[in-house]
């Protein structure tokens, strides 16, 4: 595939541009990748350093003639320069170790350190060992302590100390999991002191930082990595333009760096600073790496990509296409009771049998002269979530919802996705109530499976339990049957690519993780559950679950739709 130059509507900056992206051959068979090499000097920053000055990829895209694979070569100044490990005792701003910052050239430097070793540490008097490092800083800089690089296992803290000894700033886990980085604004040229510890209940920090012996003592301990910079932040954005169901994915090989991608009107679609694909099916061609995400298109136009919080060369690899449908239905089956199941792919250790629906039916008040009714509930309220809804919205959306109860199990055929809606954790060995094969973001795998678990929902008490809402007013079957196909529904925009959405908003949706349990279940504002005040819950616009190391907001219901709506 190559890339369409129309000169006849570009001036010469614009032609500079487009000549600037070219496509090359990459590693997957039968492909093409366009190159893009970042205009912004290595040197420099704030050319392209917001949405509106983003770098347009004009080759990329799904439209007639463009790449739908893109690699970015990019740089975020400055880059750092190794730094050789200090000998100890540099535990004090007077043994700080020099880094050079802000003496010549140097504005951002990379080492390694131990926390535990020297006089202070683990061998000596084990008062806590801490590595000071000094840095020259210049006034309308931006000075970056980062221990992002660390092994997972060092808890370590970061603070900022002036030369009089004051604690400026500090951070524990604003880095991932238990790392720390903190920015600081220098608004006055003079001498700063980095402060690496261990994460200690006693106190992280020295009680004099100019006494390296003056640790309280506790303190995790183990090798870190340090970058340390200042400098201006240099953000970087790239556009590619979208049409309205492209699903865009994103990707950095290395950590440490963040990336986010920015809608049209400027909203924040999608951030992290995390591997968030993880649950992307093998099928998927979308990019992975250290630090990536993706997104399905709501509205059509510039979506921008921008690159932060690191130093230094990157690779940004950009993948975009259409969701996977086919001209034939994506058909849902609905299955309530039970039997041999493998739960391989679902993390489980294989073929494990299961309780059906019926079992669980006395823990709710009913019988099973009642299971029809339940299921019938259960399978029209799916069928609301995924299709009727979505037609409403203007989708067109072929999907097929089908039940253990009225059809032969047809799953294992072409197209056919599977909701277990049984067992208990003493079965699957599985502990979530609901869990789903993948996280499908543009559905390419049409035949996963999901699995809703009915032991605790259907405990005598808790926030889990529907118990919890049924009282004497309560229509027992419609609430059950709700909770139900909520559930499953759930879990099936897992399967069509939407992500847990955040538990604690004001907002219910029905990707909200494990926590808004009443919100999941339509409880209204009487508290009980199969009465006049029931709420419809839907797939909605909402934040991220925080858990997944996402920012900004999903449309679920546009992520979903697209995934099993008809080829034009």
């Amino acid at each position: 595939m190559s890339v369409r130059i129309h000169r006849t509507v570009v001036g010469a900056a614009l032609v500079a541009a487009l000549l600037a992206t070219t496509p090359a051959v990459s590693s997957a068979v039968g492909t093409t990748t366009t190159t893009h090499q970042e205009h912004e000097a290595v040197t420099a920053a704030g050319e392209n350093d917001s949405r509106t000055a983003a770098e347009r990829l004009y080759g990329v895209g799904t439209g007639y003639g463009q790449s739908g694979s893109a690699t970015v070569h990019g740089t975020l100044s400055p880059a750092p320069v190794a730094l050789t490990t200090g000998d100890e005792d540099n535990g004090s701003i007077a043994s700080a170790m020099a880094t050079g910052i802000g003496t010549g050239s140097v504005r951002a430097v990379t080492t390694s350190g131990t926390l535990g070793d020297g006089p202070h540490g683990v061998l000596g008097d084990k008062t806590n060992d801490f590595d000071f490092y000094k840095v020259a800083g210049q006034a309308g800089q931006t000075l970056t302590v980062s221990t992002d690089g660390s092994a997972a296992s060092t808890n370590t803290v970061v603070g900022l100390y002036d030369a009089a000894g004051q604690l400026l700033a500090s951070d524990d886990d604003n880095g991932v999991g238990a790392l720390s980085k903190l920015q600081y604004p220098i608004t006055a040229t003079a001498d700063y002191y980095v402060a690496v510890a261990g994460k200690s209940a006693l106190g992280d920090f020295p009680a004099d930082p100019q006494n390296s012996g003056s640790g309280l003592g506790g303190a995790d301990t183990g090798a870190y990595q340090l970058l340390i910079a200042s400098a201006p932040v240099d953000r970087d954005f790239y556009a590619v333009k979208l049409a309205a169901g492209d699903v865009l994915g994103a990707a950095l090989g290395t950590s440490g760096d963040r990336l986010t991608v920015l809608r049209p009107n400027g909203s924040v679609a999608v951030g992290t600073d995390v591997h968030s694909l993880g649950k992307l099916p093998t099928a998927s061609t979308l990019p992975r790496g250290a630090v990536d995400l993706a997104v399905v298109a709501d509205q059509a136009g510039w979506y921008a990509v921008s690159v932060t919080d690191g130093f230094g060369g990157y690779d940004l690899n950009l993948g975009v296409n259409r969701p996977s449908v086919d001209d034939a239905p994506q058909t849902v089956f609905l299955d309530f009771d039970g039997g041999s199941i493998d739960l391989a792919p679902l993390g489980g250790t294989g073929v494990r049998q299961l309780s059906g629906l019926a079992s669980y039916l006395p823990n709710w008040g009913l019988t099973a002269a009642d299971e029809a009714a339940v299921i019938a509930k259960a399978t029209a309220t799916v069928r609301e979530n995924l299709r009727t809804d979505a037609v409403r919205a203007g989708y067109d959306v072929n999907v097929r919802i089908r039940t253990s109860a009225d059809d032969t199990d047809t799953f294992g055929s072409p197209n056919v996705s599977r909701v277990v809606i049984g067992g208990k954790t003493s079965e699957s060995g599985i502990g979530r109530i609901g869990t789903a094969q993948s996280i499908d973001v543009g559905n390419v795998a049409h035949e996963e499976t999901a699995l809703v678990q009915l032991d605790r929902i259907s405990a005598a008490a808790g926030p889990l339990s529907l118990n919890t809402y049924l009282g004497a007013t309560s229509n027992r079957i419609a609430f059950v049957g709700t909770a139900l196909g909520n559930l499953a529904s759930r879990e099936l925009g897992a399967l069509y690519g939407a992500a847990p959405t955040d538990p604690a908003s004001t907002t219910s949706t029905l990707m909200d993780a494990d926590g808004n349990f009443p919100g999941l279940y339509g409880v209204g504002a009487d508290g009980l559950g199969g009465t006049a005040d029931d709420v419809d819950v839907d797939f909605k616009s909402d934040t991220y679950n925080p858990a997944t190391g996402l920012t900004g907001s999903q449309n679920s219901l546009n992520a979903i739709a697209w995934g099993i709506t008809a080829p034009c």
